[in-house]
């Protein structure tokens, strides 16, 4: 019970208060650094998703992974990344042709969002 008081507690600091709008807007910048600043390892995308993987972001702005798609592909993720105002941007080598992307992370729950790249959804993220 107090883990899971704990787990409240945590979110409530991340995310705060609950409401309405609470699924359907970005994490701020603040938020973002909190997630990633000191480093996370993201599960990416998952049952129903069309891939599966993991990506390592390190804290001095490193990140390397990788993914398969259901079809067998294997998605090399290498490169670098920043937190730009509430956007996570990042450059990864092998993808987009290695320009960097912006992307908009919108909570679905405490431990997951649905990536963003303007209005296209582009991934899930959970960790």
């Amino acid at each position: 019970m107090n883990r899971l008081l704990f787990q409240a507690a945590c979110i409530a600091l991340l995310f705060g208060a609950p409401s309405v709008a609470f699924a359907q807007k970005g994490l701020t910048g603040a938020q973002l650094t909190q997630l990633t600043g000191k480093g996370i390892t993201l599960t990416l995308g998952g049952a129903g998703q069309g891939y599966q993987g993991t990506l390592k972001l390190s804290a001095n702005g490193k990140g390397k992974g990788s993914a398969v798609t259901d079809a067998g592909d294997k998605i090399s993720i290498v490169g670098t990344w920043t937190i730009e105002g509430d956007q996570f941007c990042r450059a990864w080598k092998d993808l987009n042709e290695g320009q960097v992307v912006c992307e908009t992370w919108v909570p679905t729950s405490a431990q997951s969002v649905d990536v963003y790249n303007g209005k296209e959804k582009i991934g899930v993220n959970s960790w």
